[in-house]
């Protein structure tokens, strides 16, 4: 009871009680205009902020009106790069104002649950990613900052392409940012605007000491201090510091001065360099050492008279013959396409690479807690479409089986892919290291068959740098390919690639077919090279 009695009297905050202090009561009368002044601030940022939600309000159904079309019209629309950056960006930009206008600890879950579902600061980064790639691999044919066949409306701004250099910066993506931030700044320059090419020199001299050119780093930092020389202090401070940093790196005052002049073309390496996998991309031909002396053919393929395909026999032609790589014409219906659509459509995820060792020790890689790697080798969208879900789908892998004799026990389910503007996947093999790769299959990945199921505007070919072979999209086709020798080991020349889309959208099915089960269709042999 005493205890109790104690607590009471100990003082619960830094003032005195102010049952006991006449003084602490005058206090407080004397803070009521405070308060009400201070509530009337209140409630006048209140007011504000309710009105900026109702702008959004209105905003979101005057966008909502404009946007209102079908999913095959919305896909047409935004068969353009400049267009789904434009979409993303806008809405990540209108999303986070709205964010801002909100008071979040106080929204409901319905509301937060919406806005969670909304473009996000990564959709905006990967937006970015594809635009820079796309400029990396097409070159001239992805310079969205001037008009492309007469297109005057697809093209970006000078804000939008200093942004996107800005983005790639901060990604360390300094390839893609040198090459955006040196176009912002003639933009800039072209219509006088002193203020924004500033910004933009500002971003280059680190962008350029990055990708080792400390003389123009150094040449735009003098320009910036000179600008900068009667407004702002703390600025100006942070200049003079990186030019001592160009200076040391350049050798001393003396050898920095003379590197002032520029006489030599700046360096501008892409972190991934891949001139084979662009080549073929862009549809230029490589001049490769190996050729095949064998000749290739186009021919009606039955498979030894299958009885599926005696009466439909499938248009076969080779492309390369000690891989196998063949391409098989109009072998998938449209009505069997949209059913692959369908049933993917509803299961997509972000394309994930399954990380082996060397994987977890590079450092581009990120490996995730679920096993997976989140990479910057592919972006695409990926949905599991099995057997079981509809007789049609289980009716095109017997068909698929019949065409290749190749056995469906140890088969993967068809992996579909959509891939949007700039989707990719950067030089791999689908074969496995070690005894095991696969663990939840048996055996290793002895072929590869893809599907493509639909017409690709620009881009988005399958590409294989080491035997200079580009397979380009073509609706109800497929590619196929052997990835093993008959000794059991991977083949080399089986490095494959899916190439940027340039525009419009792809979708295409993968079907892995493994070792067990295909012992007698493809026997083993000892020579590494059969």
């Amino acid at each position: 009871m005493w205890t109790y009695c104690i607590l009471l009297l100990l003082p619960l905050t830094a003032y005195a009680q102010i049952i006991h202090s006449i003084d602490r009561m005058s206090k407080s009368v004397a803070l009521y205009p405070v308060l009400a002044e201070r509530l009337e601030s209140h409630l006048v940022e209140e007011e504000n902020r309710i009105k900026r939600i109702r702008s959004h309000i209105e905003i979101l159904k005057l966008e909502n009106k404009k946007m209102n079309m079908s999913r095959k019209e919305l896909e047409a629309e935004m068969a353009h790069p400049v267009r789904v950056y434009r979409f993303v960006s806008q809405f990540y930009s209108d999303i986070e104002d709205i964010r801002d206008s909100l008071d979040m600890s106080r929204i409901s879950e319905e509301l937060r649950e919406t806005l969670s579902q909304l473009p996000s600061q990564k959709d905006y980064i990967d937006a970015v990613g594809a635009i820079a790639r796309l400029q990396e691999v097409y070159k001239d044919e992805a310079d969205f900052t001037r008009p492309q066949a007469n297109n005057t409306i697809d093209v970006l701004t000078a804000e939008e392409v200093f942004d996107i250099g800005r983005t790639c910066s901060e990604m360390e993506n300094y390839y893609g940012a040198l090459n955006n931030l040196v176009r912002a700044k003639e933009m800039f320059e072209d219509r006088n605007d002193t203020v924004q090419a500033m910004a933009a020199y500002d971003h280059l001299a680190f962008v350029m000491f990055e990708q080792q050119n400390p003389d123009y780093a150094l040449n735009y930092t003098y320009n910036l201090i000179d600008y900068y020389k009667d407004k702002d202090d703390e600025v100006l401070t942070r200049l003079q510091d990186n030019r001592k940093l160009y200076i040391e790196e350049l050798g001393g005052e003396e050898l920095a001065n003379q590197s002032l002049s520029l006489s030599r073309p700046y360096n501008n390496e892409p972190l991934e360099q891949l001139p084979i996998y662009n080549k073929l991309c862009r549809g230029e031909s490589v001049e490769l050492e190996a050729k095949e002396s064998k000749p290739l053919q186009c021919h009606m393929h039955t498979n030894n008279n299958h009885p599926l395909l005696i009466l439909a026999p499938v248009k076969k032609e080779d492309l390369h013959i000690e891989t196998g790589l063949s391409f098989f014409h109009e072998v998938l219906s449209d009505r069997e396409i949209k059913l692959f659509q369908e049933k993917a459509s509803g299961v997509f995820e972000d394309s994930q690479l399954v990380p082996d060792d060397d994987i977890k020790k590079d450092p581009n890689f990120e490996v995730k807690d679920d096993g997976y790697a989140d990479t910057r080798v592919r972006s695409s969208n990926t949905g599991w479409v099995d057997d079981e879900m509809d007789v049609m789908v289980k009716t095109v892998s017997r068909r698929i089986a019949a065409i290749l004799d190749l056995d469906l026990k140890s088969a993967e389910s068809f992996q579909v892919l959509s891939y949007g503007i700039g989707g990719f996947y950067l030089p791999h093999f689908d074969w496995g290291d070690g005894e095991n790769p696969f663990a939840d299959f048996e055996g290793n990945r002895i072929a590869t068959w893809i599907f493509y199921l639909n017409n690709i505007k620009k881009g988005g070919a399958t590409v294989f740098p080491d035997i200079g072979a580009t397979v380009w999209p073509e609706k109800g086709g497929a590619a196929f390919w052997r990835n093993l020798h008959r000794n059991g080991e991977g083949n080399r020349l089986t490095l494959h690639a899916a190439c940027p889309v340039l525009e419009g959208y792809k979708w295409a099915s993968n079907k892995w077919f493994h070792t067990v089960g295909n012992e007698f269709s493809w026997p083993c042999d000892v020579n590494p090279e059969s």
